[in-house]
Protein backbone atom coordinates (compact mmCIF):
# COMPACT_ATOMS: atom_id res chain seq x y z
CA UNK A 1 0.00 0.00 0.00
CA UNK A 2 1.12 3.47 -0.79
CA UNK A 3 0.31 6.52 1.48
CA UNK A 4 -0.04 9.64 0.37
CA UNK A 5 2.70 11.77 2.29
CA UNK A 6 2.08 15.65 2.81
CA UNK A 7 5.32 17.53 2.10
CA UNK A 8 5.17 21.59 2.61
CA UNK A 9 2.86 23.67 3.72
CA UNK A 10 0.09 24.75 1.24
CA UNK A 11 0.28 28.59 0.47
CA UNK A 12 -2.95 30.39 0.37
CA UNK A 13 -1.89 33.07 -1.01
CA UNK A 14 -4.70 35.22 -1.92
CA UNK A 15 -7.22 34.10 0.28
CA UNK A 16 -8.25 36.31 3.46
CA UNK A 17 -7.61 35.01 6.96
CA UNK A 18 -10.87 35.29 7.08
CA UNK A 19 -12.17 32.78 4.61
CA UNK A 20 -9.26 30.03 4.70
CA UNK A 21 -8.31 29.26 8.47
CA UNK A 22 -5.51 27.53 8.62
CA UNK A 23 -5.17 24.34 11.68
CA UNK A 24 -3.20 25.69 14.60
CA UNK A 25 -0.76 23.32 14.96
CA UNK A 26 -1.74 21.81 18.03
CA UNK A 27 -4.60 20.58 17.17
CA UNK A 28 -2.86 19.19 13.81
CA UNK A 29 -0.48 17.61 16.04
CA UNK A 30 -3.08 16.08 17.97
CA UNK A 31 -5.05 14.92 14.93
CA UNK A 32 -1.54 13.13 13.37
CA UNK A 33 -0.89 11.75 16.96
CA UNK A 34 -4.24 9.95 17.37
CA UNK A 35 -4.16 8.12 13.92
CA UNK A 36 -0.19 7.13 14.52
CA UNK A 37 -1.35 5.45 17.05
CA UNK A 38 -3.79 3.07 15.39
CA UNK A 39 -0.42 1.64 14.15
CA UNK A 40 2.49 2.44 16.02
CA UNK A 41 4.45 0.08 13.59
CA UNK A 42 3.12 2.27 10.66
CA UNK A 43 6.68 3.92 9.45
CA UNK A 44 4.31 6.17 7.06
CA UNK A 45 1.75 7.42 10.21
CA UNK A 46 5.44 7.76 11.95
CA UNK A 47 6.54 9.99 8.93
CA UNK A 48 3.56 11.85 8.90
CA UNK A 49 3.54 12.58 12.48
CA UNK A 50 7.25 14.07 12.57
CA UNK A 51 6.36 15.97 9.86
CA UNK A 52 3.56 17.60 12.05
CA UNK A 53 6.05 18.19 14.88
CA UNK A 54 8.38 19.89 12.69
CA UNK A 55 5.24 22.29 11.40
CA UNK A 56 4.18 22.88 15.21
CA UNK A 57 8.25 23.64 15.86
CA UNK A 58 8.35 20.57 18.21
CA UNK A 59 11.84 19.52 16.36
CA UNK A 60 13.37 17.68 19.09
CA UNK A 61 10.07 15.29 19.11
CA UNK A 62 10.16 15.26 15.58
CA UNK A 63 14.00 14.21 15.52
CA UNK A 64 12.76 11.27 17.74
CA UNK A 65 10.22 9.90 15.76
CA UNK A 66 12.14 10.08 12.74
CA UNK A 67 14.25 8.10 14.45
CA UNK A 68 12.17 6.04 15.31
CA UNK A 69 10.75 5.55 11.51
CA UNK A 70 13.89 4.24 10.29
CA UNK A 71 13.55 0.82 13.01
CA UNK A 72 10.29 0.50 11.27
CA UNK A 73 9.95 -1.39 7.86
CA UNK A 74 10.32 1.14 4.67
CA UNK A 75 7.25 1.80 3.48
CA UNK A 76 6.55 3.60 -0.18
CA UNK A 77 4.82 7.06 0.44
CA UNK A 78 3.26 9.29 -2.17
CA UNK A 79 4.27 12.98 -2.26
CA UNK A 80 1.70 15.64 -3.19
CA UNK A 81 3.13 15.97 -6.69
CA UNK A 82 2.62 11.95 -7.14
CA UNK A 83 6.19 10.57 -6.98
CA UNK A 84 7.12 8.51 -5.11
CA UNK A 85 9.63 7.92 -1.86
CA UNK A 86 10.59 5.73 0.74
CA UNK A 87 9.67 6.52 4.40
CA UNK A 88 13.55 5.78 5.52
CA UNK A 89 14.69 8.20 2.63
CA UNK A 90 12.15 10.91 4.18
CA UNK A 91 13.65 10.11 7.24
CA UNK A 92 17.20 10.23 6.59
CA UNK A 93 16.75 13.48 4.96
CA UNK A 94 15.38 15.36 7.31
CA UNK A 95 17.45 14.59 9.74
CA UNK A 96 20.65 15.25 7.53
CA UNK A 97 19.19 18.59 6.41
CA UNK A 98 18.49 19.94 9.39
CA UNK A 99 21.24 19.85 12.13
CA UNK A 100 18.79 21.11 15.03
CA UNK A 101 16.80 17.66 14.58
CA UNK A 102 20.15 15.66 14.03
CA UNK A 103 21.02 16.66 17.55
CA UNK A 104 18.20 16.29 19.66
Amino acid sequence: MIRTLAMGLVAVAGFSSLAVAAPRPTDAVRSVEASAQVDPRDGGAQIELANAYVRAGRSGDAAAVYRRALTLDNVMLETRTGDAIWSHQVARHMLARAPVLASR
